[in-house]
């Protein structure tokens, strides 16, 4: 029996022994890194176990060295719990480096207890020293014009604040707009990259950037991102730089709204012709977007260079219009009577309200003028009509001169002659 409990006991401790000599620490990650000297540095351990079975009771003890100590409060020694079989467990520890420390590794011993038998293995950390200057660019606030963007949006203005976290300086930053997803495409007006010079330690510059979101664009999230490259000087008195490059996520929020295309375009009469009056343009309008809107309505603009002039330019086409649904409005006006004989494109305004804010749409719709005005017959009997008159009018004018013209009666004399004849 004896020798039965002491076999026990052996096996046991073989057990723990073998654990704890199996079991594999490393430095899983530390921040910042590298550690700055006069700093705290955050330092993740973690403890692997090889063993298929659980293990339990696992307590860890971390002994700094090389100027690292523990933070106050910190204490050394941590319980791990239970790690799986073939598992993992992670502990951190905040430590603090010496104002003095020397740059480059420093030791930190690592203790695993299993029942209070210990095993030691030798890590590190790297530190720098004071003069290090680390840059850190970070995306800050984005800010959108409209604010809410939605699909067929056109050179939607995106202002995002690039921030320097870091205590260096970061020089010659240059930004880019890239990994766009489908349907959302840099604006053909504007470029995709910003210079913006020096960025400074906890100082920000901003970013802007136009982009156009196609109709197609299902509202959510979409995932982009900003390329940023410097140069910076990881130590302020050397003359060496460093080229750094990274790429920052960033999300566009593209919001639910209704979205309208023209399904259909009747005109009466269907045959235009120069000088017509009263045409009548009705309009059936979808909406094919994800969200029902309010108030919808219609309008027409007329260019200096259209030959039309609108008795109704704008209707009402439904006080709301749903998912799917279809709704009319009509525009009349009068066409110039020397309209050129061609296809002309009305600009159409799609107006509605979705939560207090009333969103708008252009579209246009194809127009074309064929026949000519036609001759009036009875324009040139009012023509000949008007000069006659005018001819008419002038021989009476003539006549009543005359009438009215004065005459010179000769002198007679005495003997029946008139005086100047006998001056003869």
């Amino acid at each position: 029996m004896m020798k039965k409990s002491i076999l026990i006991i052996l096996l046991l401790l073989l057990g723990i022994v073998s654990f704890v000599a199996a079991a594999e620490v490393s430095v899983n990650d530390y921040d910042p890194k590298p550690a700055e000297a006069g700093k705290a540095v955050n330092v993740w351990f973690k403890i692997d176990n090889p063993l298929n079975e659980p293990q339990q009771d696992i307590e860890i003890e971390i002994i700094p060295k090389d100027g690292l100590r523990l933070t106050s409060g910190e204490p050394a020694r941590k319980i791990v719990g239970i790690i799986g079989g073939r598992s993992s467990q992670t502990i951190q520890y905040r430590l603090l480096v010496n104002d003095d420390a020397f740059k480059g590794s420093h030791a930190i011993e690592v203790v695993l207890y299993k029942d209070n038998s210990p095993v030691s293995s030798d890590l590190s950390i790297e530190v720098t020293d004071k003069d290090f200057k680390e840059v850190d660019l970070q995306v800050g606030d984005v800010e959108s014009d409209p604010s809410r963007i939605k699909p067929s949006d056109e050179n939607v203005k995106l202002e995002v604040t690039i921030q320097n976290l870091g205590d260096g300086v970061a020089r010659n930053v240059r930004t880019e707009l890239v990994n766009l997803p489908k349907g959302i495409t840099l604006s053909e007006s504007y470029s995709g990259t910003e210079l913006l010079g020096n960025i400074n330690a906890d100082a920000t510059a901003l970013a802007k950037y136009y982009v156009d979101i196609e109709d197609y664009v299902k509202p959510g999230e979409h995932k982009t991102g900003i390329k940023i490259s410097y140069k910076y000087k990881p130590e302020e008195d050397e003359d060496e730089y460093i080229l750094e490059e990274k790429i920052i996520p960033l999300t566009l929020a593209v919001k639910s709204i209704p979205l309208y295309e023209i399904t259909d375009v009747r005109i009466n009469p269907e045959i235009l012709t120069a000088g017509d009056d009263d045409v009548e343009i009705t309009i059936t309008v979808k909406n094919i977007g994800e969200k029902k809107g309010e108030s919808v309505r219609l309008k027409a603009y007329g260019k200096t260079e259209q030959p039309f002039e609108f008795d109704k330019s704008n209707d009402f086409i439904a006080s709301s219009l749903d998912v799917d649904e279809t709704g009319q409005g009509t525009i009349k006006f009068d066409i110039d009577d020397d309209a050129s004989l061609q296809k002309y494109f009305l600009d159409i305004e799609i107006k509605n309200i979705v939560n207090d804010e009333v969103i708008t749409y252009d579209k246009k719709v194809e127009i074309e003028v064929s026949n000519p005005k036609p001759n009036n017959p009875w324009k040139y009997v009012i023509v000949f009509a008007v000069i006659i008159a005018i001819v008419i009018i002038v021989m009476i004018v003539n006549n009543r001169r005359k009438r009215n013209k004065p005459t010179v009666k000769k002198a007679i004399g005495r003997y029946g002659k008139s005086y100047l004849d006998k001056k003869r």
